[in-house]
């Protein structure tokens, strides 16, 4: 009974110590913090650190000079395979944007809307087929891609006509003014 006595006051005292010395630790860290302003640095300051750091960065730096000798000294390493396959790469990236121009050429000369090339391009791109067939389909079916805008002016008391509407209207004045219809 004795020992449990001593082990309960022993445990009492270890837990009023910890709390204490919590209290320290958390007292130390509020002097800390309130004796040290945080620092601000000027715009010239930082400016300095900066150019300092640069400096520092370019001088582990070759000079150009050495780059270039570096490259055509990797170049000459080269196996006759390696460059076959970096000509390839080119090749295909000449044949892609070639095949990219012809199909704006295209779209462009099909009278497509300015605004509206790049997304005609797509569409008509994901089709399957060959390009040009795709393309008369899809603007045959989507006629407001080609279409002229028109807009109407202030003070103008009608609109312009449509394509049906006008033909009418020019017989009759072609007919009044005796000219062949």
């Amino acid at each position: 009974m004795l020992t449990s006595n001593i082990r309960r006051n022993t445990m009492a005292e270890e837990a009023n110590t910890t709390d204490k010395d919590q209290d320290t630790t958390t007292q130390n860290e509020d002097n800390s913090t309130a004796e040290k302003p945080e620092k601000t640095f000027t715009q010239a300051e930082l400016d300095k650190v900066i150019a300092d750091r640069l400096a520092r960065e370019r001088a582990k730096m070759p000079p150009q000079d050495k780059l270039k000798a570096f490259e055509e000294w990797q170049k000459s390493q080269q196996t006759e395979a390696e460059k076959a396959a970096e000509r390839e790469k080119e090749y295909q990236a000449a044949v892609a944007r070639n095949t990219e121009l012809q199909r704006e050429l295209a779209v462009l000369k099909a009278g497509v809307k300015a605004d509206d090339i790049e997304y005609v391009i797509f569409k008509v791109g994901k089709m399957e087929g060959e390009f040009a067939d795709n393309l008369k389909t899809f603007l045959a079916e989507n006629t407001k891609y080609t279409e002229p805008e028109t807009a109407t002016v202030d003070g103008m008391k009608h609109k312009p006509p449509k394509s049906g509407d006008d033909d009418a209207i020019v017989a009759a004045a072609r007919e009044a003014a005796g000219l062949k219809k």
